[in-house]
Parts: structure tokens; sequence; C-alpha cells
């Protein structure tokens, strides 16, 4: 399966010979699975303008993080994703959102995206399963993330479903149809990648919160790989019968 990365950002340079961009970054989440997935990339460079020329370029797409903001109407390579995530789910072509990836196909979908009432949200957050869909394999009650977001999905539009929230974010990931699927948090974030990033970024976060952000990586490791592994069931579901959908009350 051919899997686009329709990629929003660079890293910051003084990070990514380290770190690698964020597409390798997705790769690597997704090359570290033990479970064959047969998934090749294609990277398009959306902030600067590139888009696939159709939808059905690649069999699905990956929409990732970015340090703009879905609220910088401005930007009108923003305006062209969102055309072009309005186009994908016409066509209901499989779709992962990480982070500004979660908010844009929300906005995209009808929904709308705002600042959060609690602030930056930064550091290590656990989310709780609120309903659990068959590519959710292993089963788990909860999942942690690192979050680095000062907006959130404020208001979804009536086909999206809450798969899971967190305290501060009751939208932490939604799902649409059987075709998109956004979460919140960043599961392609290493620890160290995510703590280089706070620290560089330090200034613009309150002291109190910066501290509990950089504490929080030693006291919950992140669960990228088991996110991994449901997007890697996610992409594939429906070439197999997947399990029943349980709710968690």
């Amino acid at each position: 399966m051919q899997v686009g990365i329709l990629q929003c950002d660079n890293v910051r340079s003084s990070l990514s010979e380290a770190h690698g961009e964020y597409p390798a970054m997705i790769e690597k989440g997704f090359s570290g699975l033990d479970d064959g997935s047969p998934f090749t990339f294609r990277v398009y460079p959306v902030f600067e303008g590139v888009l696939p020329d159709q939808v059905d370029e690649c069999e699905a797409y990956v929409i990732t993080g970015s340090r703009y903001s879905v609220l910088d109407t401005e930007e009108l390579w923003i305006h062209q994703l969102q055309n072009f995530i309005v186009r994908l789910n016409k066509a209901t072509i499989k779709t992962i959102g990480i982070c500004f990836g979660h908010q844009i196909m929300a906005v995209a979908m009808g929904g709308k995206v705002a600042r959060a009432d609690c602030g930056w949200q930064i550091g290590v957050h656990r989310s709780r399963v609120l309903q659990s869909k068959g590519f959710m394999q292993p089963p788990a009650e909860h999942f942690d993330l690192a979050m680095l977001c000062e907006d959130q999905v404020d208001k979804i539009p009536d086909t999206a479903t809450v798969l899971a929230a967190t305290p501060q974010c009751e939208y932490a990931m939604l799902m649409y149809g059987e075709h998109f699927l956004g979460t919140q948090g960043h599961p392609e974030f290493s620890p160290h990648f995510a703590k280089a990033l706070l620290n560089i970024r330090q200034e613009e976060f309150p002291s109190k919160r910066f501290d509990k952000g950089m504490a929080s990586f030693s006291e919950r490791p992140p669960d990228g790989e088991l996110l991994f592994m449901w997007f890697s069931h996610f992409l594939l579901q429906g070439r197999e019968e997947a399990p029943a959908d349980v709710v968690n009350d």
C-alpha cells in the first residue's frame, strides 16, 4: 500500500540532523512494527503548495503536525489542504491526521478549532479510550502521547465519533465513517525529540507548565508504538475482517 505523507512543516534546522524530518518520523513509526505491514511512502510538502494531482494518487494519506495554526487563514496552502481533504472524504480514501492534521480534518469536515481554554498542552498526556474500534488492537483503556498544542478541536461535525479524550481535550481522537482518523497527540515524536523541541521553545510556555511537561516523559513513557499499530490496522482494515467494536463505560 502506498501512503502519501502530506507534510505540513519542516523540523527546525537545529533538530533535523539528529532527528530527521516529520515524514521520516512517520515512516519510522510504521517500519518499527513487527507485523510486516506493506507500506511504501511518498512525501508531498503541502506547506510549500505541493499536493497530489489526484486524490487516488496514493491509496491512503497521513497529514502531519505543524507549527502553523489551522486558524492562520491567510495561509493559502491551508485552504488548499482543506479542499483536498474534502475531496478525500468524498472518495472515502483512508486518511490519518496528527495534531495539526487532526484539527484541519475536523475543520474540513465542518467542525471548529479554537485556542484551548487551558492554554498550551505540552508533555505526555493520557487519553482515555471511550469507544474501541476493531482496528485498535491490542486493546487499551488508555494511551499516553506527547502533546504540543495551543489549539484544539472545539466543535465536532455530526459525522465524527469520539474515540478518546483527555481531561483538557475532549476530542483527542476522532473517527469519521470508516476512512478518516485523527489524533491530537504525536505518536511519531520520540521522547528525545519532543524534549529537545520543548527546550527550544521554552520561552513560549509558563515555567511551571514547562517543568511539568518535561517531567512527564519520565512519569509516562509515550505509547507511540501502540498508536502506529492501530494506524497500521486502520489503513489495512477492510482487507480482512476486523474484531467487533467495544464501547467503554
